[in-house]
């Protein structure tokens, strides 16, 4: 992936499964807008950090429906953040509630300050951030490939793999050694 397009970790602990990643299939493949999106399952609740700073662009987290139910498909909560490449980062299915008493629209952010805390909101078979990097505005806008930093170098999350702000390491309760 490109080094233009890789950010901070999206949570300060973990570790976090990632359930989709670009191409998933259960909705990812499904259009260019979701395409390299990112599905990063945790608990409701848990605090999203900005991935990189930037200013708010969209706060909506009035949305409650939850569930794979399809009427939920476009009911979802998200912060949209502008970051500082110019890039849109969408963070998506946040919890109720949890945005707008952190941040508002035109406010500026740092990398790694909590913007929301993640959900179940809209179309969710499992409570998860699902998180996509776009380079335009609008709904049909493709999204891009992007990756996170660390102190091992910058990494990509692959779909059924475990990851923390460190990158990639073992699931919980295996026995198995940090990889790399």
């Amino acid at each position: 992936f490109p080094d233009r397009f890789v950010y901070s970790f999206p949570f300060a602990d973990g570790p976090y499964l990632c359930s989709q990643a670009s191409g998933g299939k259960l909705t990812h493949f499904a259009h260019p807008s979701t395409y390299h999106a990112l599905d990063l399952d945790c608990p409701v609740g848990s605090v999203v950090l900005a991935i990189e700073d930037g200013v708010v662009k969209e706060v909506r987290d009035e949305e409650k429906a939850s569930g794979i139910d399809v009427r939920n498909f476009f009911r979802w909560n998200q912060v949209t953040v502008q970051q500082r490449d110019g890039s849109l980062a969408e963070y998506v299915h946040i919890q109720a509630g949890s945005a707008s008493s952190r941040v508002k629209v035109g406010d500026f952010v740092r990398r790694g300050q909590p913007i929301c805390c993640s959900g179940d909101v809209g179309f969710c078979p499992t409570p998860h951030l699902h998180l996509e990097v776009h380079l335009e505005e609008g709904s049909t806008a493709p999204s891009v490939p992007f990756g996170f930093t660390s102190a091992r170098g910058a990494f990509r999350c692959e779909e059924g793999q475990w990851y923390t702000a460190a990158g990639l390491t073992p699931a919980p309760g295996s026995d198995s050694q940090t990889r790399s």
